[in-house]
């Protein structure tokens, strides 16, 4: 254990001690605004206390046992600061109603929905009922970032569903970092059912949001087998992380494939060698319809998206992919690859196979994934063009994109539904994957003033986009879509304005040929090695699942179905995928666990865990069979008996 660990430990305690004293002090001279600011201070260290590693492990050194004993000595004041808390926590506090009715009760309640251990920062308030607004607002006045409000209401400070079926997209744009724990308040006389209900989809959501699971359900066996189809291609080419610091202070034009795209399209051409032109698959013939060849094409969907390439040119161009793509998107004839993770730990888990950090943490577009590439490279200044999110007058893409005909209609209900996809979309989506759902129309605030017409997830995307850039404080971001929503904290010019600052000449693509030329050697090995590894996890994973469903079917609940299920999640610990197909049962057989319900109930939630792991070995176990013969051809006994 560092001594750096231990001065952290030794601080906040420390802290948990002082504040534990105001609180007790606030109580006994009943200062109720003094008592919930101590609270607000508390819960943020004790939150700060549980990321730390705790100090169980000692070397024995006098430097060390003297810093060890220091820390103990504050631990009694720490735990009757927790006492407290637990004190404040319980006491009787008067209905909604009244709370509501001053701005004193409005903190009160406030206060009154959290955990003694919240991160202000990461953790989810879900406030069911319009009329619990105002708790939204002074949360914010005191740090909490994530706030969502099922009623109808609207305001900036918070993420505002009118239904349950919104929560989940709601939930998929709190990245990175997701949410390890929420608190839900309902308004006093909200039905109870409906409020259980909502618990869950946040409860499922959160879990969703760990591995983009609802886009996993929709795709299922596709996306685990394109992953694995795709690791031939991720040994072979580099990642994002390997570029380096090559493109530090180079200007990127991210091209998003939005009506307005077709006012700047030709300009682009201007930027050609002194700019990152970076398009996605839906703009890439846009783009090149301008006579504008762009220096990187992104596309981070799983789904066979392989028509938005039809009859385009990409030899001069290279293509940047997620890594579950589909593996037809490796086989273009492109001029070069980079891979990256953009779909949460479903791509980042083979990533760590290569141990490359090429983690791009999106809010579930590809223009959220651009811009956070952008940042990551420090690409400075980064420009965007055709990011609308808006249809003016019902256009929904660029005319000249391949989907160039679709279009939004809101009908009087103020519903919006994309109609006029393509053919070559329409039988994408006959191929699986989710559909494309009726959406609430919103607005937002324009370009040029005034608002604009949008949706409920243009609404999400905005909203992240607003939120990063609250924290972009040295790079210039410009948007240059000159139409479509205005986004806080971006400068809003027009693109002739940024083209004339760019001086500096750019060779991207000897850059990445660079790149690609010092990948490591021993990559193909370590992912081979790493695979082989994992296939052999499966299978005691299967044979232990397969003991404790006995067990259970017997009607054994004892120490040795505990053993089991330790030796289970012992297995599962490094299987990271495996696992995280199986969030939902998992958490739940965890909650079970800390509840401390029936027997009933516990061996109900193993049973689910133990069916659930199964079906997810069922899924992996061949993929990874052949995805083991791709990479070792000519040791073909070794991936089967791994």
């Amino acid at each position: 254990m560092s001594l750096d660990v231990l001065a952290t430990w030794r601080t906040l305690l420390i802290d948990l001690g002082q504040l534990g004293e105001a609180l007790s002090l606030a109580i006994e001279h009943d200062d109720v605004v003094g008592a919930i600011s101590a609270m607000m201070q508390l819960r943020a260290v004790r939150s700060s206390l549980s990321r730390v590693e705790a100090p169980m492990m000692i070397k024995g050194e006098l430097a060390e046992l003297q810093a060890m004993r220091d820390v103990f000595s504050h631990v009694v004041s720490a735990r009757a600061a927790e006492a407290m808390m637990t004190r404040w926590i319980e006491r009787p506090i008067p209905g909604d109603a009244r709370l509501l009715a001053s701005p004193l009760g409005v903190a009160v309640l406030a206060d009154a929905l959290l955990p003694t251990s919240w991160d202000f920062e990461c953790d989810l308030v879900v406030l069911v009922g319009a009329e619990l607004a105002p708790v939204a607002e002074i949360l914010a006045d005191l740090g909490q970032k994530r706030i969502v409000i099922v009623g109808e209401v609207t305001t900036s400070r918070a993420i505002c569903v009118r239904t349950i079926e919104e929560l989940s997209p709601a939930a998929r744009t709190l990245v990175p970092g997701p949410p390890t724990q929420f608190a839900v308040r309902a308004y006093v006389g909200t039905d109870a059912t409906f409020v259980n209900e909502i618990a869950e989809a946040t409860r499922n959501a959160l879990s969703d949001l760990r591995i983009h699971r609802n886009t996993v359900l929709a795709f299922s066996r596709t996306w685990v087998e394109q992953g694995l189809a795709n690791l031939p291609a991720l040994a072979r080419w580099p990642s994002i992380a390997e570029v380096g610091d090559a493109f530090a202070g180079v200007p990127m034009v991210i091209v998003a494939p939005g009506p307005s795209l077709k006012r700047n399209a030709a300009q682009l051409r201007a930027l050609k060698g002194r700019a990152i032109i970076t398009a996605f698959s839906h703009s890439l013939k846009p783009v090149l319809a301008a006579g504008v060849v762009p220096d990187l094409v992104l596309t981070v969907d799983p789904q066979d998206v392989r028509y938005h390439f039809a009859g385009c040119d990409t030899s001069e161009t290279c293509v940047v992919n997620a890594a579950t793509v589909h593996p037809s998107l490796f086989e273009l004839p492109a001029a070069n690859f980079l891979t990256l993770s953009a779909n949460s730990a479903i791509d980042d888990w083979i990533f760590d196979s290569l141990g490359v950090d090429a983690l791009v943490p999106g809010g579930g577009s590809v223009a959220t994934s651009a811009f956070s590439l952008a940042l990551k490279w420090r690409c400075d200044p980064i420009v965007f063009v055709g990011l609308d999110l808006s249809f003016p007058g019902g256009e929904y893409y660029v005319s000249t994109s391949t989907d160039g005909g679709a279009r939004a209609n809101v009908d009087a209900s103020g519903v919006m539904r994309v109609e006029g996809w393509s053919k070559d979309f329409q039988a994408m989506k006959a191929g699986g994957g989710p559909s494309a759902v009726p959406e609430r129309s919103v607005e937002l605030p324009g370009w040029h003033g005034g608002t604009v017409p949008s949706s409920f997830m243009f609404g999400l995307f905005h909203r992240w986009f607003v939120e990063r850039m609250a924290s972009v404080t040295d790079t210039k971001v410009f948007n240059c879509t000159e139409g479509g929503a205005f986004i806080e904290g971006m400068e809003h010019i027009p693109l002739a304005a940024v083209t004339p600052t760019f001086e500096r000449e750019i060779d991207v693509r000897a850059i990445l040929t660079d790149a690609t030329a010092r990948l490591d050697g021993e990559r193909h090995t370590r992912l081979v090695d790493h695979l082989t590894g994992f296939a052999q996890g499966l299978r005691r994973a299967r044979r232990l699942a397969a003991i404790a469903r006995t067990q259970i079917a017997r009607g054994h609940a004892g120490p040795r179905l505990k053993r089991i299920e330790k030796a289970l999640a012992t297995t599962m610990r490094p299987l990271a995928i495996a696992s995280l197909l199986a969030q939902r049962e998992l958490e739940r057989a965890d909650d079970t666990s800390r509840r401390q319900g029936s027997e009933a109930d516990y061996l109900d939630a193993s049973v689910a865990l133990m069916t659930t792991l199964d079906s997810v070995i069922d899924q992996l176990e061949p993929a990874l069979t052949r995805a083991l013969a791709q990479l070792s051809p000519n040791k073909g006994q070794h991936g089967r008996a791994a």
